[in-house]
């Protein structure tokens, strides 16, 4: 793709997580809002809040042409999806429960996919004002919800022990199973951290390697990859060491890691 292309899609994707990010702060400021609340096949919330989140993020993308893949969305056959060149992957409020329940660590993740992977990444962080971006053409930078012209470029902190790892709150596994064998599990404190924010660590230095057995679902990671592997870092099967793979039938990835050691 030419990079005038992608960064007038990378444009797109920062307006659309904006968007998205502006119906999550207006409901979490509304403290009388009745959410339409119930639960999904899997036992995970989903609320009115998320299908509009939804709705304000691919009224943005859609005018440009290109398949989305959205938690809340229809999905095509895979016979049908399976050809598309490029798409997005969306999840227009990533950490629901942390969401009603007025904690830290809900995000917007928007990613832009090929056939290698995600080529844009970007994660909102509606509580701090902040979105993460980063594309195989442009390093991880930050933008205000309320300015996206003005970019601050990631800076990230040397690595320093004892590391950090970050995994995710209902994590079963040690940090000596989940870590690689590579690394010693001795130099490692183990940290749980709520939804893609924790990609966001990697990239500022502020943790070292995040890693899971759990199942996720692609538009769990797929931004946070997008952001990582602009910077040379891929999230990788804990099994086979290969870079996650997306559009797969099932739309799950699990068993994986990203390290910037």
């Amino acid at each position: 793709m030419e990079i005038e292309r992608l960064n007038e899609l990378l444009q797109a994707a920062l307006e659309a997580a904006a968007a998205g990010s502006e119906v999550l702060l207006r409901h979490l400021s509304q403290q009388n809002d009745r959410l339409v609340i119930r639960a999904k096949r899997d036992g995970s919330p989903v609320s009115s809040v998320d299908l509009e989140s939804h709705a304000a993020i691919t009224e943005v993308l859609a005018p440009h042409g290109i398949p989305i893949i959205s938690e809340e969305g229809a999905l095509p056959p895979f016979a049908e999806r399976s050809n598309w060149p490029l798409f997005w992957l969306i999840d227009p409020l990533d950490g629901t429960q942390s969401y009603l329940d007025h904690r830290e660590g809900f995000a917007v993740n928007i990613a832009l996919c090929d056939a290698s992977g995600p080529i844009l990444g970007i994660v909102a962080d509606p509580l701090s004002d902040r979105i993460f971006a980063g594309t195989k053409s442009t390093r991880p930078f930050t933008v205000s919800l309320t300015n996206l012209n003005v970019r601050q470029a990631v800076v990230s902190q040397p690595a320093t022990r004892p590391y950090r790892l970050v995994t995710s709150w209902n994590e079963s596994l040690s940090k000596k199973d989940l870590l690689p064998p590579s690394l010693n599990a001795d130099a490692f404190q183990m940290e749980a951290v709520s939804g893609a924010l924790k990609f966001c660590l990697l990239a500022t230095g502020e943790a070292d390697v995040h890693a899971r057995s759990a199942s996720y679902m692609e538009w769990d990671c797929a931004a946070g990859d997008g952001i990582l592997r602009s910077i040379g870092i891929f999230v990788r099967d804990r099994e086979t060491d290969q870079p996650l793979t997306y559009n797969s039938m099932s739309l799950r990835v699990g068993n994986l890691y990203a390290s910037r050691l």
